[in-house]
């Protein structure tokens, strides 16, 4: 069998900005957990819930939508 092409994958980078949030002790220590068993940063494991969540709703709001 012949090898497969390399499929290269570029990230652009997109533009940042830094918030704060203020987060119940309990609710860390959860993420932190969770975080852990992902093998993942707490912030990182935000990211990608963060993520998910807003395109579930973004899906939602342009399924109804029509296009012409």
């Amino acid at each position: 069998m012949k090898n497969p092409e390399e499929i290269k994958l570029h990230i652009r980078p997109r533009p940042t900005e830094t918030v704060s949030i203020k987060i119940p002790t309990d609710t860390l220590e959860s993420l932190q957990k969770i975080a852990a068993i992902r093998d993942m940063s707490v912030e990182a494991l935000l990211k990608f819930y963060i993520g998910q969540c807003l395109r579930q709703d973004l899906a939602k709001q342009f399924s109804g939508r029509k296009f012409l």
